[in-house]
């Protein structure tokens, strides 16, 4: 049986021509960039010419336009979740059902996402395009595909859950964005710090351990592990030996499974989590009214 808030929604804000509007305006984003792009490497020597091989370089940017592009939407189709239904006063109406808190977060969850899953599945025939020319190949499409989903969920559950907490979209929003400015980019400022003030004290690298747990958090991690895998790329290698240089012997650190599958771990922990909480929060609300 579907959810009836999903089903709600999907009759209402799936029918919406904002949302129309945001996948067009989305995949015009994606096309032009690789349009540019493209044009770009052609252009950009003495002998303009079309070479397949530079489609991975594509390939590339349109992964970490897309990523930075999934991180900046997922806020605003989930963070209105139920603060929304508090501006227009009809949380106290879908309180009063016999559905349960957890069904009415999985509802508003699903239904944000699915708009976001739309986007990213509509940008496939680009991808495809690239698969062609020899840029990727179909696995690694489904490897980011999957990934940025898990992407999605982890931040629309935190979205979900701070609009159980604030009362207006607004402030569920900021808080959501600082999260994710802390999730992205305070913890590899952290990470180099915490990496050369352990190095400098005790002469000697950060526990492997501990390096791989602060970086399973960042979901650009995962992200530059998906393409340094494909590409034989020793960045992501780079990353986790930082400050490995210090005492008599240099240690690599090796992980038992690519760095991305720990990033996508972490990913499914943190979306579990804060529905949890979000769930809790409305179960709360519910017995206060």
């Amino acid at each position: 049986m579907i959810n009836p808030v999903l089903r709600r929604e999907a009759k209402t804000s799936l029918r919406n021509w904002k949302i129309f509007y945001a996948v067009a305006a989305y995949v015009l984003i994606i096309t032009a960039i690789a349009g540019i792009s493209i044009w770009q490497l052609m252009y950009n020597s003495y002998n303009p010419s079309f070479d397949p091989s530079e489609m991975l370089t594509v390939y590339i940017i349109l992964t970490v336009v897309q990523l930075g592009l999934v991180l900046l939407v997922t806020p605003s189709f989930t963070a209105s979740s139920i603060s929304g239904e508090r501006e227009r006063q009809t949380l106290d109406l879908l309180l009063v059902t016999k559905m349960k808190p957890m069904s009415i977060i999985l509802g508003k969850f699903l239904s944000g996402l699915s708009v976001i899953a739309l986007m990213v599945f509509a940008t496939m025939p680009i991808f495809a395009l690239i698969m062609y020319f020899g840029g990727t190949n179909m696995l690694y499409i489904i490897a980011v595909t999957v990934y940025m989903l898990l992407v999605c969920c982890a931040f629309g559950a935190i979205a979900i859950f701070f609009s159980t907490v604030f009362r207006k979209t607004v402030i569920s929003m900021v808080f959501t964005y600082i999260i994710m400015g802390v999730l992205v980019g305070v913890t590899l400022i952290v990470y180099a710090i915490a990496c050369q003030a352990y190095g400098s004290y005790y002469q000697m690298a950060l526990p492997a351990s501990v390096r791989i747990l602060m970086l399973a958090i960042n979901p650009a991690i995962g992200l530059i592990s998906i393409v340094c895998s494909q590409t034989g790329n020793s960045f992501m290698n780079n990353i986790l030996d930082y400050s490995n240089y210090w005492g008599s012997a240099y240690n690599p650190i090796t992980t038992p499974v690519p760095m991305w599958i720990i990033n996508a771990v972490a990913l499914v922990i943190i979306t579990v989590v804060f529905i949890l909480l979000a769930a809790s929060r409305i179960k709360r609300t519910s017995k206060k009214g």
